[in-house]
């Protein structure tokens, strides 16, 4: 009878396993449809509110009134560099320009120096 006794318990305990697996498996779809539903409407919610910024930030925008933006920029940052006295790209490129002419005109001067077309290496004093 003792056999009977282990065996009943064992039953017993394998039936409340199962039972506890179906109550989490159960548990765990109604709380992840309502999860699921949450996360859905709070994924709506922070569109709308995007949405929303999106458009006062055009908005603002369209006060300023600036035709063209990246226009504005490069203005902007053109003074700003004028005030820090930082060389543009154009006039970098205007003197690198005027100073390969005058490399040009120095070396055409320094063979008509020389005479016969060599320029000579002059001793240091």
């Amino acid at each position: 009878m003792a056999e009977k006794n282990v065996q009943d318990a064992v039953t017993e305990k394998a039936r409340e396993i199962w039972l506890a697996g179906l109550g989490v498996f159960s548990t765990i779809e109604e709380e992840g449809e309502k999860l699921f539903t949450k996360m859905k409407e709070k994924g709506a919610d922070l569109e709308t509110k995007g949405a929303e910024l999106e458009k006062k930030a055009k908005a603002k925008l369209d006060e300023i009134d600036i035709p063209n933006p990246i226009k504005y920029m490069e203005g902007a940052m053109n003074t700003a560099f004028e005030k820090f006295n930082v060389a543009s790209h154009k006039e970098v490129h205007e003197l690198t320009e005027k100073v390969d002419k005058l490399t040009e005109i120095v070396a055409v001067l320094a063979k008509k120096i020389d005479g016969n077309g060599k320029t000579e290496a002059k001793p240091k004093a």
